[in-house]
């Protein structure tokens, strides 16, 4: 078989938590949302694309117009076709064109006839601003709000694919008067030399089929739009990057701080048995880390439990094994001496005895010590505790000997409702013979040893299956109703031969009963009108399950009533 290789334990002091992978897969989980909002607003596509084919809808119509009027009044009434330049001057300036709108007119050449913003004489009167000597600097919110919407329109003008865009949409506006020239209308985004954003539709005026001139319209308000629309998308990146920055601290507060504490609690558990209690209480969190915490609480005290009782077993079962040893090494000193055959007939049965009662030790602490890993190997089992009880009372009245005690179940169960439990079927079994045989050992000849199981609540409402076993044996004194549980402790009737118990029966019934999640305890059991007991009876507590399923809750047992009815 090959060797599990196991990772080498990280040495040296704990990352700090900003360089926790946990924190960094946190941060970058929530700003994923707010990179796509970001990169979105700055590359805004379907807006631009929008805005620029209506522009342009708007730029061919206006050019279409001036094109038409152009050709019915500007270009002559004589039979020889030519651009009347006073004409369309007049047409030109009758046309009200709007706002970061340029209209400009090019004859057969290429050279500029007429352009709107020339034509355009209106002079603009208002009142001039102040005159202030000692300006006063802009409050910092503001300057904070003019150096974020400078980043961002620089972000998005720096953006490596629209720099190529631009390069690639430059305008050539003697290239474009060509085209049109040849009767081809010319229409599209371009990028002046400065990179700002221009809407143009150059359209030929034609006289019949004859090309007279190029009308040119643009619109340079595109880029103004969009960085309007950026600016109003600023606020809402303000608070998607907050709320962005509150969820990850909240998921490191509540999350990776907290495992972090727990990982280094449980580190140092590792180290020192002293620190046994450092794994932090997070139980009031009621989330999957308080469980985890209640987890590790337990796990760690079972594991130093489990610790401190091997170390307890080791020193009992060194202590027990010495008493016979100290009767053996007794006995063979004594039997060199030994004078007469009845003298050493007795040593040899001391002797005997002694190693019978170091076999029964030896194999009764090899079961004890097995207990923990046949558990851990077996798969619970669901168990109709009817048939339990009925199977191991068969066996004993098959395996009684006359003038033995007789085993009597009194178990009665409904048939129509099976009461099952949750068990490992060999170690559960194991712990009813064992409380039978030492039943039967303390009952008088031809006395009867009574097994019974009924049901019973606990404060919370919830079943419980109580299985009992009682003799009528002289009961156990009331100083060692706990102590009877204890490894090596032994109480021995009357007449039983002196090494035939090892104390250990009792110790591996509470053992499994406990990893049953269940309990098991001793009484005496008493006559109203004695004093003394009347025989031990030993009490198995286990919860029950629902129909061989789940256990059962307030709500199944009300549902089976209403059935039942």
């Amino acid at each position: 078989m090959g060797r599990i290789k196991i990772r080498e334990r990280r040495q040296g002091p704990r990352r700090s938590w900003l360089r926790s992978r946990l924190t960094r897969l946190i941060i970058l989980s929530n700003l994923v949302g707010l990179i796509i909002l970001v990169v979105g607003s700055l590359a805004m596509n379907r807006f631009e694309a929008g805005l620029v084919e209506a522009k342009l809808d708007n730029l061919r119509s206006l050019a279409s117009t001036i094109s038409t009027v152009m050709s019915e009044n500007a270009t002559g009434a004589s039979s020889a076709a030519k651009l009347d330049v006073d004409m369309a001057t007049q047409v030109l300036r009758g046309i009200n064109t709007p706002e970061n709108w340029r209209v400009r007119l090019h004859d057969r050449q290429g050279m500029l006839i007429v352009d709107s913003e020339i034509l355009d004489e209106t002079i603009s009167i208002s009142s001039l601003d102040p005159i202030i000597k000692d300006p006063e600097p802009a409050p910092q919110p503001q300057v904070f709000k003019a150096r974020a919407e400078q980043w961002i329109k620089e972000t998005a003008h720096n953006l490596p694919w629209r720099a190529q865009r631009r390069d690639a949409l430059r305008r050539n506006l003697k290239a474009d008067i060509r085209t049109a020239l040849d009767g081809d209308v010319m229409s599209g985004a371009r990028y002046r030399d400065d990179d700002s954003l221009i809407v143009t539709v150059s359209q030929p005026i034609k006289r019949v089929q004859q090309v007279l001139a190029v009308v040119t319209v643009e619109s340079s308000d595109v880029d103004a739009i969009i960085n309007g629309e950026r600016r109003a998308l600023a606020p809402i990146i303000g608070l998607a990057f907050l709320a962005a920055l509150l969820s990850s601290l909240a998921l490191i507060l509540f999350i990776s701080l907290p495992m972090r504490k727990l990982a280094r609690a449980a580190e140092m558990v590792t180290q020192s048995s002293s620190k046994r209690d450092a794994i932090p209480d997070l139980s009031r969190r009621r989330d999957e880390i308080g469980d985890l915490s209640i987890v590790m609480g337990e796990m760690t005290q079972g594991l130093y439990g489990r610790i401190d009782d091997i170390a307890n077993f080791a020193a009992d079962v060194a202590h027990e094994i010495k008493n016979p040893l100290t009767s053996l090494r007794s006995a063979s000193d004594t039997l060199r001496g030994a004078k007469t055959n009845a003298q050493r007939a007795k040593l040899i049965d001391i002797i005997q005895q002694d190693v019978s009662r170091m076999d029964r030790l030896i194999t009764d602490i090899s079961k004890a010590s097995k207990v923990d890993a046949n558990l851990a190997r077996e798969t619970a089992q669901t168990l109709d505790i009817s048939q339990v009880l009925g199977g191991i009372t068969e066996f004993y009245e098959q395996t009684r000997k006359p003038g033995e005690a007789q085993l009597v179940n009194n178990t009665q169960l409904s048939v129509d409702a099976p009461v099952f439990i949750r068990a490992f079927e060999t170690p559960f079994a194991q712990v009813l013979r064992n409380l039978i045989d030492n039943a039967l050992t303390f009952s008088a000849k031809d006395g009867e040893v009574r097994l019974e199981a009924r049901l019973a609540q606990d404060d919370q409402a919830r079943e419980r299956i109580l299985i009992t076993v009682d003799d009528d044996g002289p009961g156990i004194p009331e100083d060692n109703l706990e102590t009877v549980f204890e490894r090596f402790y032994t109480q021995r009737p009357k007449g039983a031969q002196f090494g035939s118990h090892s104390g250990l029966g009792l110790a591996i019934c509470r053992q499994i009963i406990t990893a049953h999640k269940g309990r098991i305890w001793a009484e005496n059991r008493k006559d109203t009108d004695a004093a003394r007991p009347s025989g031990a009876r030993f009490i198995i507590e286990l919860p029950r399950l629902a129909d061989g399923g789940g256990p059962q809750s307030p709500k199944r047992r009300a549902r089976q009533k209403r059935k039942a009815a």
